[in-house]
């Protein structure tokens, strides 16, 4: 029986060689459905974007741009959702169906430690990222703010990918591994960053402190 994410993987290599201005209008459609339903392996199917464009079925720069518009576009959206309607997100069944709302606490308080910061480190949380935007509109993180910070942890998210799938090829079962393995090396990445930032914040507010 052929599931979904087999299916598409065929369709993008067999449409890749016939048509690859196709491919390209669904790396778009397949970032947005990435963001908006998290279920769906639109990784999966980016990294093996990516190692198209290392055969030269694909252009790398088209297979890039689309796939970061469409990720840019529909994460704007969830953080507009999220600031216009506010509290009553919680209450909306696609929400509900397509979110673990139980992790909000978890990104409430990453937001109001980090700020904005948050937004680029909860984009590589497993389980987090799509979430992070409703949560980023939810307590009203200036326009601006959230412009810049989902276009810098957009870039960084697809970049890795795509660079990923140019090394790993179109074996399925590698591709599933390297996204594990791709998800240890960002969850400690993470870690460290914070571990980091977290000294050095404090180290400036303690410096601050002793000079008054």
């Amino acid at each position: 029986m052929i599931t979904l994410e087999k299916y598409l993987l065929e369709y993008i290599k067999s449409t890749a060689l016939t048509n690859p201005f196709y491919v390209y209008a669904f790396s778009f459609i397949n970032a947005v459905l990435q963001i908006l339903f998290p279920p769906y392996p639109g990784d999966t199917l980016t990294i093996f974007q990516g190692y198209l464009t290392s055969k030269g079925y694909l252009n790398i720069y088209f297979v890039t741009f689309s796939t970061l518009l469409g990720t840019y576009v529909s994460s704007l959206l969830l953080y507009f959702i999220g600031f216009k309607f506010s509290k009553s997100v919680f209450l909306n069944k696609f929400i509900e169906k397509y979110f673990n709302l139980r992790k909000i606490d978890k990104a409430e308080m990453w937001f109001e430690k980090y700020g904005s910061f948050a937004i680029i480190i909860n984009k590589f949380l497993p389980g987090i990222g799509s979430l992070t935007f409703i949560t980023a509109g939810l307590f009203q993180l200036p326009p601006i703010s959230a412009f810049i910070s989902i276009g810098i942890a957009t870039i960084i998210h697809n970049t890795i990918i795509i660079m990923a799938g140019r090394l790993t090829g179109d074996n399925i079962i590698l591709i599933k591994q390297t996204l594990k393995e791709y998800n240890k090396v960002i969850v400690i990445a993470v870690i460290i960053i914070f571990v980091v930032y977290s000294y050095v914040k404090l180290f400036y507010k303690n410096k601050y402190a002793n000079s008054k």
